[in-house]
């Protein structure tokens, strides 16, 4: 007799979790979502207290009707989507859907699908936590509000979106920055020494014991006279330090640093870094059966259970040597909002190695997971040690400095890569008091650089830093930007299309508030004191709401504003061939195009094209 019905998302995790219950269970997979708000209207209605309206998701009638029909042959429905607000709201959501009593279902929920994760899940289910159902009802209804309102205001064609938009923002600030960079020129100066035959470099660093701030020499006439003074005297070590520095591991993984160092270190994706990620959760057929590699994915605690650090730690010591395990456990700690009841992302078991796992995955999944393993194995370790040397000289007025760095103790580098700057070695055999030989005293020109472009991982970290956006979100804001043709990628660095310019600069114009990095990371403390119990979800869209009406009734009352701003970005210098008179931006049926303003003795147009940015002729008329 089967104990009951157990409803997950994916037929992956339906499988995986089916192999660890056995024929106990009947379970059965949503396929996602299976409830949203309509894609033809708003779906909210403002007036009455925000009430979504929920319509079945096309081409989910049929799951849909076979999770209702196996409902009614169970009394016990055990929904076992994932442990995040995501996850709740599809439980919620199923709930409605098969007419049962939120608090009549058992909610189960494990951060690894392994048989131990899964057996303990299932003997202590428990209810919806309706708050977390509210804070992603809250989220939902936010972005429909923005997207429904602000898309119309732009044009058919062209959409936005509240934490997108401020993603763009950031994209094409920087850009911007860039355009405007003015460079400098600065000069620093070197003395080259040699010591038994080998040369070093010690740089100038200050100047009657006041230090040389950054970029400091800008001219060249006074380097020139120091470089002359430097060569009537002579350079004498005046100090010499020494001291051990350890390097700490670094935190096991969360999903931000996850997707920032797949990008960094694999090329990946942040969209793509999710999809390897869930396929390594939510279970691969190995030598064990069905069994889920990682923890979950979409995490921001980097917080490990103490059972799997002491495996850890066991296998440190097996693999590498007592010497290799710290003098105690480190213990990481998340920030405030932090969700400290959800782990980092490790292994489900240390001793599942990438080798041993190595037949089982596809290159992707054996790339991320080694990852992920290493970088765990590597956060309880014992820290590295360097022996840090900086050596001071003078020259009259002129003080110099060199240093090096020597690693006396490997520690987790042993395992997860660290960048260390060796510096100059040769100093290592340099004693205080000693008079250096110097074969020049050179300058060296250089110049100010632009700040970086973005790249997905900086982004990313500049969006978790500021508070925007959760471990959920930060891989489709960014798939957004590029889908919508607002953004391209160019040499793995973020580029903003002039698609992408118009309709962040009409947002800035009219929605000033809507895109302040701050307004949006209190928006999403907002959201976790929903999460929390501590506000509810109507007060603070009813809150948003007042404020961005205003906004919005005055943008609307200044649309011929904002259609200069397309003309501008978009059609400037652009002549029609015909003609030889300007272009403008013109709206139609199929979004915004490219016109003859000489319209309508002259019917020229071209298709603004997002993609690329590109104009793609019309079929002309």
């Amino acid at each position: 007799m089967e104990k009951g019905l157990v409803i997950v998302e994916s037929p992956t995790k339906a499988k995986t979790i089916g192999s660890i219950l056995g024929k106990e269970y009947k379970i059965m997979a949503t396929m996602g979502h299976i409830r949203d708000l309509p894609e033809d209207e708003m779906g909210v209605d403002i007036a009455n207290n925000f009430k979504p309206k929920y319509i079945l998701i096309p081409g989910k009638r049929k799951i849909v009707s076979n999770l209702k029909k196996s409902a009614r042959q169970y009394n016990d429905i055990f929904l076992a989507t994932d442990e995040d607000r995501e996850g709740e709201a599809i439980a919620w959501h199923v709930a409605q859907i098969i007419s049962r009593n939120p608090e009549e279902v058992k909610r189960v929920v494990f951060h690894e699908i392994v048989p131990e994760a899964v057996k303990k899940a299932f003997e202590s289910p428990r209810t919806i936590h309706l708050n977390l159902v509210d804070a992603q009802q809250a989220r939902r209804i936010l972005d429909r509000i923005v997207g429904y309102t602000l898309s119309p205001f732009l044009g058919r064609g062209l959409s936005a979106g509240r934490v997108q938009s401020v993603a763009l923002k950031l994209i094409v600030e920087r850009e911007r920055e860039i355009e405007n960079f003015v460079p400098k020129i600065y000069w620093i100066v070197k003395a080259r020494v040699i010591k038994n035959g080998k040369e070093f470099f010690m740089t100038l660093v200050e100047i009657e014991e006041k230090k040389i701030e950054k970029y400091g020499l800008k001219d060249e006439k006074i380097v020139d006279n120091i470089v002359e003074d430097l060569k009537e005297g002579i350079l004498v070590v005046i100090d010499k330090k020494e001291e051990e520095k350890k390097i700490k591991p670094y935190p096991p993984f969360i999903t931000s640093t996850l997707q920032q160092d797949a990008s960094i270190k694999l090329g990946f994706s942040s969209s793509k870094t999710m999809l390897v990620a869930q396929q390594l959760y939510e279970g691969i057929k190995t030598d064990e059966g069905d069994i889920g590699l990682i923890t979950y994915m979409r995490t921001d605690s980097p917080s490990v259970a103490k059972q799997a650090r002491d495996q850890a730690l066991k296998y440190v010591k097996e693999t590498f040597g007592y010497n290799y395990i710290p003098e105690r456990p480190h213990v990481y700690k998340g920030k405030a909002s932090a969700q400290e009841a959800h782990e980092a992302i490790r292994p489900t078991s240390v001793f599942r190695t990438p080798e041993r796992m190595k037949p089982f995955l596809n290159e992707q999944q054996y790339k991320l997971y080694d990852l992920i393993w290493k970088r765990f194995i590597a956060s309880q370790m014992k820290e590295a040690v360097i022996k840090n040397i900086k050596l001071v000289a003078k020259n009259g007025k002129y003080g110099f400095s060199a240093e090096s760095n020597e690693i006396v103790f490997d520690g987790f580098t042993k395992l997860w890569d660290v960048k260390i700057d060796i510096g100059e070695v040769v100093i290592a055999n340099i004693q205080k008091d000693e008079i250096l030989e110097v074969k020049e005293y050179l300058k060296e020109q250089h110049q100010t650089s632009p700040p970086p472009r973005y790249t997905e991982a900086s982004l990313i970290k500049t969006l978790e830093k500021n508070g925007i956006g959760r471990p959920s979100t930060y891989a489709p804001i960014i798939s957004i930007l590029f889908n919508r043709g607002y953004i391209k990628r160019e040499k793995k660095v973020l580029v903003p299309l002039k698609i992408g310019r118009a309709v962040c600069e009409v947002i800035e114009r009219f929605f000033p508030e809507i895109i302040k990095v701050d307004f949006t990371a209190e928006m999403e403390e907002n959201l976790d004191k929903i999460a929390e119990g501590e506000k509810q979800w109507t007060e603070i869209l009813q809150e948003f709401y007042n404020r961005y009406k205003v906004m919005l009734e005055k943008a609307n009352e200044m649309s011929s504003e904002h259609n200069e701003i397309f003309n501008r970005v978009l059609a400037q210098d652009r002549v029609c061939p015909r003609c030889k008179v300007p272009l403008i931006v013109k709206k139609g049926r199929y979004g915004i195009f490219l016109g003859c303003s000489n319209f309508p003795q002259c019917r020229f147009t071209e298709r603004i094209v997002n993609a690329n940015n590109s104009c793609n002729r019309h079929k002309e008329k």
